[in-house]
């Protein structure tokens, strides 16, 4: 696995997901390449079923909709994940997993809350690390894939310490913010979190 859509598809297969949320779609190309039955994608300015911003669209949609995965590569800041996460869970299957993108930014640069140009992962990997601090309810890894892609599912965790994040402090703790695994690793583990 190489791409954040073969990480998807082999979650797709390996639990028999049949419905899928994209949040943030840009160009599509992610989008088009998942295989399952039932596929929304939400993003103010996408080529998608849903164009309007993702806190709008789990405004409107039914208390009682699930998702068996939800892919989230909206807008990178951590304040407009971590809502999205929590809405995510809020409709997720039980046995459902969410797909994070841009969780592991290997240049400061690319960790920057303002965007620019170029490859911008945002603060995507604070948002990522005050879940492990705050939320025992949940279980979540990094794979080292893809400019991070971090996976969470419903079950527990043992919670990180409480900090002050700053990128000098993830680049001393990656392996232990991030729960950072190699593809290879995650594979031979069963693909368990």
């Amino acid at each position: 696995m190489k791409f954040r859509y073969e990480l998807i598809n082999f979650l797709i297969s390996k639990y028999g997901y049949k419905s899928y949320l994209e949040i943030g779609i840009d160009n599509g190309v992610n989008f088009a390449e998942i295989k399952i039955d039932k596929k929304d994608g939400v993003d103010p300015a996408g080529k998608c079923n849903y164009i309007m911003t993702s806190d709008d669209f789990f405004k409107n949609i039914s208390a009682e909709q699930t998702y068996d995965i939800v892919f989230i590569d909206g807008l990178h800041l951590k304040e407009q994940v971590l809502k999205d996460v929590y809405n995510s869970l809020n409709h997720l299957s039980d046995n459902g997993t969410i797909v994070m993108h841009d969780c592991n930014p290997i240049e400061k640069y690319r960790a920057s809350p303002e965007i620019h140009d170029g490859k911008w992962n945002g603060t995507v990997w604070e948002a990522f690390v005050e879940l492990r601090m705050t939320r025992s309810d949940i279980s979540m890894i990094v794979l080292d894939m893809d400019f991070g892609c971090g996976i969470i599912r419903k079950g527990n965790q043992k919670l990180i310490p409480t900090q002050i994040l700053s990128y000098s402090l993830l680049e001393k703790n990656r392996k232990l913010f991030l729960n950072l695994t190699s593809v290879k690793e995650f594979l031979s583990n069963g693909a368990k979190l």
